[in-house]
C-alpha cells in the first residue's frame, strides 16, 4: 500500500543545517526519535514557528489535545512576542468581549476603548457564523504579572482557552506553537495519538 504523506507548511522555513539538523532532512516529523524531536522543538520554539497537527479541528479533538498536559502559567503568551512584534494582539470577538465587560463590571463602550478593530472571521467550531473581532493590545491589560495570573480568566477569550492550540482556517487541521514547554509537550502527545490511529501516514520534514 502506497504511504499518505502530508507536507509540512510553516516549518520549510527552517534552515536544518544552521541548527545542526540537516540529518533530519526527508525524516518523518511522526517518527522521530525523542532527543531529535525535542532538538526540532527547541528550534522551532527559538523561531517562532508552529507545527501543523493533521487531525480535525473540532472542539473534542481541540480538547483531547490540550488534555496531554498542563499549561505552567509562565505568562509568555500575555505579553508581546519580540519574534513577532507586528503581532497587533489577541483577538476577542464581540460576544466575547461583552463577557469580558459583564465580567469586569465595565460598559462594553469602556472595553472597545482599550481595542482596536479586528475583521470578520468564522467563530471557531461554527463555520457557518461569521463575526466581528477586536484585538486587545500585548502585554494584554489583564494580565497580572506578579503572581501570573488573569483577571478574566473564567471569561477568557477563545484564543485563549485553546492556546498553544492555533486555529488556522483549515477544517482538517491545527497548529501548535512550540514557544513553550506547554506547546512541545502537546505537540509530542499529539504525534503520538496521530502515529498510533493512522500508522501510515508521513509528515516529511
Amino acid at each position: 500500500m502506497e504511504d499518505r504523506m502530508r507536507e509540512p507548511e510553516e516549518i520549510d522555513k527552517l534552515d536544518l543545517e544552521r541548527y545542526g539538523l540537516a540529518h533530519l532532512e526527508g525524516s518523518n516529523l511522526l517518527a522521530l526519535t525523542g532527543p531529535d524531536m525535542d532538538k526540532l522543538l527547541n528550534t522551532l520554539g527559538e523561531e517562532d514557528i508552529s507545527l501543523i497537527v493533521p487531525l480535525p479541528c473540532t472542539p473534542d479533538n481541540i480538547q483531547r489535545v490540550l488534555s496531554y498536559s498542563e499549561c505552567r502559567r509562565c505568562g509568555d503568551c500575555c505579553i508581546p512576542n519580540p519574534l513577532n512584534p507586528a503581532s497587533p494582539g489577541v483577538e476577542v470577538f464581540e460576544d466575547e468581549a461583552k463577557s469580558i465587560a459583564d465580567h469586569l463590571h465595565t460598559t462594553e463602550e469602556a472595553l472597545r476603548n482599550m481595542t482596536t478593530q479586528g475583521k470578520i472571521v468564522p467563530y471557531p467550531f461554527q463555520p457557518t457564523k461569521l463575526s466581528f473581532t477586536r484585538w486587545l493590545p500585548l502585554p494584554c491589560p489583564f494580565h497580572i504579572e506578579e503572581p501570573n495570573s488573569c483577571r478574566i480568566y473564567p471569561v477568557r477569550p477563545i484564543v485563549c482557552q485553546v492556546h498553544p492550540i492555533i486555529f488556522t482556517g483549515d477544517e482538517a487541521s491545527f497548529a501548535i506553537k512550540v514557544n513553550c514547554d506547554y506547546g512541545k509537550d502537546l505537540v509530542k502527545s499529539a504525534f503520538a495519538y496521530v502515529r498510533e490511529n493512522d500508522p501510515e501516514l508521513e509528515i516529511k520534514l
